[in-house]
Formats: structure tokens, sequence, C-alpha cells
């Protein structure tokens, strides 16, 4: 069967002779006609018979009629998804490590959702490696995750793009004194010290700055947890700077610095080099590309 012949057969069940489903085709009777006899040869059945002058189906044309009008209905709109991407909507998968994911995409985001309305995203969080992989195998289109000043987070098969920068931060109980100040690592071991879990990357850069015998006080699986924990007096802790700009803006929690940590981190945009893109992808590609640092 193809889908002209079931187009023409749905038309025919429609109108009720070939003359009208052909003035509806805009097709000629005998094409139409044709065209039925054709279907009803390759399938060894009757599909339509002729009373009181109409055509009228036959049981095996009632049970062809419910699947031909599903399969025509899933062409339409295979169709009009596919017109969907050819005009830049349709479906964007994005991959980010946990950090950028929160605090720096839905603000990037944001202006190009409403530009491009169409475009439904889908949001995967996952460790750069992880990223690396899915991008590899079409699982995300773009990828964005922290790496250092000059290092990408991946290889060089990932074409890659700065989208920020972010310093480590020691996020501080609101109006403490030592805001502002660049603190020490020994002043960092006396504090009652509040960090994330051992497997995540801020974890690994505090964890191999303070060296092997350190043991953090208190550990939490996420950046608000670990930031309502030093509003609320637990101590103080390392995190992000973008992820405590607004505490420190709104006065619900202070900041210092601490140089030992290291520079700033560059937060990275990446997508394969050896793929096409499709028009949703350039678009969101191009729209970070223009905030890029």
């Amino acid at each position: 069967m193809r889908l002209q012949q079931l187009r023409f057969f749905v038309a025919v069940a429609s109108a009720g002779t070939f003359t009208e489903a052909a003035e509806r085709l805009g097709r000629s009777q005998p094409a139409v006609s044709m065209q039925i006899r054709a279907l009803e040869e390759e399938l060894g059945l009757a599909l339509v018979e002729t009373a009181h002058r109409r055509l009228q189906l036959t049981p095996a044309g009632r049970e062809l009629l419910q699947h031909a009008q599903a399969v025509l209905a899933d062409v339409e709109r295979a169709d009009l998804a596919m017109e969907r991407i050819r005009t830049g909507g349709g479906p964007l998968r994005i991959g980010a490590s946990a950090t950028p994911a929160i605090y720096l995409l839905p603000e990037r985001l944001g202006p190009f959702v409403r530009e491009h309305p169409d475009v439904s995203l889908r949001l995967r969080v996952g460790n750069p490696a992880e990223l690396e992989e899915d991008l590899a195998s079409g699982e995300i289109d773009i990828a964005v995750a922290m790496g250092g000043i000059d290092d990408p987070p991946w290889g060089e098969s990932i074409e890659t793009i700065g989208l920020g920068l972010d310093q480590l931060l020691v996020a501080l109980p609101p109006g403490d004194p030592r805001a502002g100040y660049d603190l020490s690592l020994a002043q960092l071991a006396a504090e009652r010290l509040i960090l994330r879990e051992p497997d995540s990357h801020l974890r690994s850069v505090v964890d191999r700055a303070m060296g092997p015998a350190w043991r953090p006080t208190l550990e939490f699986g996420s950046s608000e947890a670990v930031k309502r924990a030093v509003a609320s007096g637990l101590g103080v802790a390392v995190i992000s700077g973008i992820a405590l700009s607004w505490e420190v803006e709104a006065g619900r929690l202070s900041a210092a610095t601490c140089s030992a940590l290291g520079g700033p981190r560059r937060i990275y945009g990446g997508r394969q080099r050896d793929r096409r893109p499709l028009m949703a992808e350039r678009g969101l590609w191009d729209a970070l590309r223009a905030h890029r640092q």
C-alpha cells in the first residue's frame, strides 16, 4: 500500500462517488478509480461496492478506513513536526552541570524562548564527562559546564565557547565582619565548614587545596541547602560565586574570597563539531555566543 492509494481511498470513502472524490483531489475520475482498483488487487479484497448509485464500503473497506485515517493523521503530524523544525522550532536538548543549570541557564534561556516560542527545551543535568558522552551519542545538542580559564572540560571533538566567569567564594552569615576580605586556608580550616558532597566539582577543588588530612564539618547535597545552612548559622561554606550572587545582593548572606583556592573558572558551552545543527540549535548557540565572555 502506498500513501497516495490511502489518500485516494479515504477521499472516496468520504465523498461516496469517484467523481466527487476526484474533484476534491484535483484528479481525473479514471485516475482515482484506477488507484482504488489497484489497491483492491494488491490486497485481494473488495473495498467498495455500488448501492443506489453511490459507493459503500465493504466490511474490509470499513476496517481499512480506520487504519488509513490513522496513518494519514500520523503523516500529517509528522509533516507539521518537520515544518516546525525547518522553521526553527521543535525539540532542543541541553545538558549542563548543576551550577550552570541552576544559576546561569535560566536567565540565558529566557530571551531565547520568548523569541522562539515553537522550541521545546529539555534540560539534563550531569557532570562534564557524562555531557561529553551525551554530545558524542547525540543524546543532547548543547552542553554547558565549568572548566578552567583556558581549559575547556571537553576534548577537541567538542566546539566550545566561553559563557562567563565564576569565582569560588566563602559564604558567610549576613553582616559577618570578614565579608570582603581574602581568607586563608588556615582560616577556613578553623571554621565549621559546610561543603557539597564528595563527587561534586566544587568539593574536589576544596579537597585538593586543603590536603588529604582535612575533612569537612558538614556536607549537603545541593548549593541551596548549603546556603540555607550558612544563613541559619551552622557555619561557613565554599560556594560558586554565581550561586551566591542573589543572596549577597539581597543581604541574606555575606561573602569573602579565598585566593588559595585558585583563580576564576570559566563556564563553557559545547557542541559536537562534526554534525549539522538544526535551526533551533544554531539559534541557541548564537544566543549563547552573543553573551560569551
